[in-house]
């Protein structure tokens, strides 16, 4: 696969070696030619490996430091096109306003033209019924 961009879930299955989808999750950084990380993705990831799996935080901070330092890695900012986009689409979906973190990662894969990678299914049918392809 050519251009990555990682759901927060795939980062935490990745790090976390006894989550149910670690393999899966580990195949798809370790098979991504590029990967673009998005600063929702990273706060998203600190919130969920510190404040609900206690991760202690110096451990975290050295995961990203890892992610960030691959050369295959492209830390990209979500453009206020992307906001726009995902905005546009919760209100055209009809979907809830928690969705809207989802929706930017979406929107972000569809400009940055990425594969997304998810394990979320909900995401998974929204980005697949834009044409978005998804992994796994």
């Amino acid at each position: 696969m050519t251009r990555l961009l990682p759901d927060t879930n795939v980062l935490v299955y990745e790090t976390v070696e006894d989550s149910p989808h670690h393999t899966t999750a580990a195949r798809i950084v370790d098979e991504a030619r590029e990967i673009i990380l998005l600063p929702i993705v990273l706060h998203e990831y600190i919130w969920v490996m510190v404040k609900k799996l206690g991760v202690e935080p110096w451990i975290v901070a050295e995961k990203i430091r890892e992610y960030l330092s691959d050369r295959r890695v492209r830390y990209a900012p979500e453009p206020p096109s992307v906001l726009v986009s995902a905005l546009r689409m919760l209100r055209e979906m009809g979907l809830a306003p928690r969705e809207v973190n989802d929706l930017i990662i979406l929107a972000a894969a569809r400009q940055y033209g990425a594969v997304l990678a998810t394990f979320d299914e909900k995401l998974r049918r929204v980005a697949q019924r834009l044409g978005v392809r998804v992994v796994p």
